[in-house]
């Protein structure tokens, strides 16, 4: 229990590190972005630091994993190149059991993953669009002036004649930059800025004007309107995420709906955070040092199971979009590197009989077959020969002094 808890403990500083350090990669572009609308625009620090709280739960469901394998790499080493491991071993003191409190910082790294990806990452997606959209809502507002050409809109030019405190704009004039044969003018007595939070964007309400349309042949003619809606898509002042209209949609609403956009989604939120885990009982076998290699063999064994693990999860993600496969594809890269994790823990080693007559019942794993690249993965403590009666280190010097 001892061992179990100072394990356990060990683990916690070098995970924080890593999850600090590489949360804060991540997020560098963001918040570059988000520094700018200070400087640039004047966005107050509140609505700005408010944006980047928001984003946390998205970085940090990227991030958790990667930090998981990086702080178990860390600390197998450093107990293998201190011989840490070796005396375990001659105590009697199994691989299994020291791989047991990574085991359960896998799972305890993966509950608190699906909290943030089941719940707070939509809800902090959906209040930084709240956000966002208020933002650009005020900077545009900002922009009009009255008796001012606004060249801030994409093709379009904007002038108005005054506006009021409650930003109601009066004498609203607008034209397309480039005057063509298919351009339209228009003009109306009042407007106001409003904001289309289901499609993200701004819409100017324009009421008791007129539309001037120019057509081909000098085919001109004018269309009077009590009412318009002229909807205007302002440059991103933030960084614009791909297809992030559904990483808002609550996991209950996803629950409800059968299309197979919300069924990816779903599945997405529901495998990813049991990378945690399996990376956790991976990293046991492959954080065992070879003294020919040094502790680079482990850490380049590290980056490629990160890397193998994410060309996975995007070939089964390409799967579910494009190839119509069912979304239970995506549980395919954690299960296999679980199982390539007990793999390494068998090959090392490890007594997992309990385990093992588990699988066995599902189907007989072919044993026989050692590639050099499984050998280069999982390294044996040298020394142990006959893993089936020996107990440690210990006990195999005790038989050469016997058979000497």
């Amino acid at each position: 229990m001892l061992l179990f808890r100072s394990i356990f403990i060990q683990l916690i500083v070098p995970f924080l590190l890593a999850l600090g350090i590489l949360t804060f990669i991540l997020s560098m572009e963001t918040v570059y972005r988000l520094i700018n609308l200070i400087v640039e625009r004047g966005v107050s620090v509140f609505s700005v630091g408010l944006m980047l709280l928001y984003r946390l739960p998205q970085f940090l469901s990227v991030t958790l994993p990667l930090s998981i394998v990086i702080s178990c790499v860390v600390l197998m080493v450093r107990l293998s190149t201190d011989n840490e491991i070796s005396a375990m071993n001659s105590m009697g003191i199994s691989y299994w059991q020291i791989g047991r409190p990574f085991f359960l910082f896998g799972i305890v790294a993966t509950g608190i993953t699906l909290i943030i990806t089941l719940w707070l990452q939509p809800a902090g997606y959906a209040a930084f669009e709240q956000v966002k959209l208020k933002v650009l809502k005020t900077q545009t507002s900002k922009t009009i002036q009255p008796l001012v050409l606004n060249y801030d809109f994409p093709g379009k030019v904007l002038y108005v004649q005054d506006k009021d405190k409650n930003e109601d704009l009066s004498g609203v004039f607008i034209t397309d930059l480039k005057l063509t044969q298919d351009s339209m003018v228009t003009l109306a007595d009042r407007g106001r800025i409003e904001i289309r939070e289901g499609e993200r964007d701004l819409l100017l309400n324009l009421e008791d004007g007129l539309i001037h349309l120019q057509g081909p042949a000098d085919n001109y003619r004018t269309i009077a309107f009590e009412q318009f809606h002229y909807i205007f898509r302002p440059p991103q002042i933030v960084p614009s995420t791909k297809g992030g209209h559904i990483w808002g949609v609550p996991t209950k609403a996803l629950l409800q709906n059968s299309s197979r956009s919300s069924k990816m989604e779903l599945f997405l939120r529901l495998t990813t955070p049991w990378a945690c885990v399996a990376f956790a009982v991976a990293m046991v076998p492959l954080g065992l040092i070879n003294i020919r290699q040094g502790r680079s063999g482990a850490y380049l064994r590290g980056l490629i199971l990160v890397a193998s693990y994410y060309i996975l999860w995007m070939g089964a993600k390409e799967m579910t979009m494009n190839m119509n496969y069912q979304p239970y594809v995506l549980w395919m890269p954690p299960l296999l590197i679980w199982l390539f994790g007990l793999y390494g823990l068998h090959k090392s080693n490890v007594n997992l009989q309990n385990i093992l007559s588990i699988l066995i019942s599902v189907g007989k794993t072919v044993s026989s077959v050692k590639s050099h690249a499984l050998d280069f993965f999982f390294q044996e403590e040298v020394g142990i020969r006959e893993p089936l009666w020996s107990r440690g280190l210990g006990d195999v010097y005790m038989r050469q002094m016997f058979l000497m």
